[in-house]
């Protein structure tokens, strides 16, 4: 085994054990949270969460990922210029937050947003005082290190936000307990990496390549704060609050598996291809196809159980006020499949100095929600609206396919193998489930296929 494919087996591994049990956790405390508090909060709450997520997104500059790639990395004055336009950046987002606390409340007529959006976005100020040991490690591919870090760092935040969800059940518990986890990651990051040593330095050199480097970040990370987060900040004006926590929690489940691989493409992934950037690409690509491959046949494997299953742990899980989510979840969690793949691959661009697709894959999928959801939801209501978001990480993945054919990096075969190994893997535990007496987990999709036929002009009319 070479020490590149032992780097990766080995990265792979730790990735998806932290990780995996970092979502295992955040479903849990998820869980626990939903029998503590009504609905409404966590409709409420997603409004919150996306304008935090967007505001940190669209004025990503690319630090993180600079210190990745740039080979000047471990120089002090690297690294302090990084860490010094981060604060700089997090200050301006929190002041800009303050102010537009009294506009977003009003444009969303809830007036207790006034209160909880500068409280949520002060994780901003302890992101921005942020060690960047973080960055180091995962530049110096110590990804085992960096993802127990991680998972430590969850879970004091879930058992925080339990204790003040039981504490104190409103709203105050999910705001308050949004600052566990950035507290957590501002001081342990200290503890990382002894040798580093913060200091408020700029260079204006290395300043000048973080710059050039993260304009195609920022680029990529508006448009993929707009697609990732339009349906969210759309359907809070459209239904109600207790629709729209429960389709949050819908969506958050669905993104499980999808996570894991986004964390997988940023931790392993990417770093990976970027040491080795001088290799022959048709070397690396080789290097890479096989241990591909065979992790998404064994994805396929996972992700078609849990299409064929959501639905029965949404039932298992949680109360009556819930059982919305049956319907939703499994058809969320399909579109998740493209997510899977579009993640993976805009990884392998980012490590061959390619971020420009990411932004392009993103515009996108925004350009297909902006059209899709208003219409979708015109038409045929909330189950409209989740088909179109199924769909849309699709739309995301073809201009990336067509960015890895021109830098002769593709993977379209396995790709297209390993989704038809998922969809025919769907269709037998469905059949599976039905022959047994457990009916599918599509059965509660809020169709009325009679309607159909009794609404249908017969053939002699």
């Amino acid at each position: 085994m070479t020490t590149s494919t032992g780097f990766l087996l080995k990265g792979t591994a730790w990735t998806l054990g932290t990780y995996g049990a970092n979502q295992v956790l955040r479903l849990l405390t998820n869980v626990a949270l939903a029998r503590l508090l009504a609905p409404e909060l966590f409709g409420i709450m997603l409004i919150v969460y996306s304008l935090r997520a967007g505001i940190e997104l669209v004025t990503d500059i690319g630090i993180g990922q600079s210190i990745v790639y740039n080979k000047d990395a471990d120089d002090p004055d690297f690294y302090n210029t990084a860490w010094s336009l981060g604060l700089i950046r997090n200050i301006v987002l929190w002041l800009v937050t303050l102010a537009a606390a009294v506009p977003v409340a009003n444009f969303y007529q809830t007036s207790i947003l006034v209160f909880i959006l500068p409280i949520t976005t002060s994780g901003l100020l302890l992101g921005g005082l942020t060690s960047i040991s973080r960055s180091l490690l995962q530049k110096r591919l110590k990804i085992a290190k960096l993802v127990v870090f991680d998972l430590f760092a969850s879970f004091i935040s879930s058992v925080g936000y339990v204790a003040l969800a039981y504490l104190s059940p409103t709203i105050w518990a999910l705001a308050f307990g949004s600052l566990c986890a950035p507290a957590v990651v501002m001081v342990g990051s200290y503890f990382l990496l002894p040798d580093v040593k913060q200091r408020f330095y700029i260079c204006r050199e290395f300043a000048r390549q973080i710059l050039h480097f993260g304009k195609w970040i920022f680029a990529s990370q508006l448009v993929y704060f707009l697609s990732t987060n339009f349906d969210r900040l759309y359907l809070a004006k459209v239904i109600p609050f207790e629709l729209l926590g429960i389709y949050g929690i819908a969506r958050s489940i669905s993104e499980l598996l999808g996570g894991v691989i986004m964390r997988l493409g940023q931790l392993v992934l990417f770093p990976f291809i970027a040491s080795h950037s001088q290799t022959p690409r048709a070397e690396l690509r080789q290097q890479l196809a096989t241990i591909r491959v065979t992790f998404f046949l064994v994805a396929a494997l996972g992700f078609s159980l849990f299409v064929s299953t959501a639905d029965l742990a949404i039932r298992i899980l949680y109360d009556e006020r819930y059982q919305a989510a049956t319907w939703m979840l499994p058809v969320l969690v399909i579109g998740s499949w493209f997510s899977i793949m579009a993640n993976i691959n805009e990884a392998t661009l980012l490590g061959l100095g390619k971020p420009s697709y990411g932004a392009i894959s993103s515009s996108s999928k925004f350009a297909f929600l902006l059209i899709g959801l208003p219409l979708s939801v015109k038409i045929n209501g909330l189950l409209g609206a989740v088909m179109v978001i199924t769909l849309a990480d699709l739309c995301r993945y073809v201009p990336i396919f067509v960015g890895q054919r021109r830098e002769r990096f593709s993977f379209g075969t396995q790709d297209l193998l390993a989704t038809s190994v998922v969809f025919l893997l769907i269709a037998f535990w469905e059949w599976l489930r039905w022959i047994s007496g457990f009916g599918t987990s599509f059965d509660t999709l809020p169709i009325d296929v009679s309607a159909f036929f009794i609404n249908r002009p017969s053939e002699s009319q």
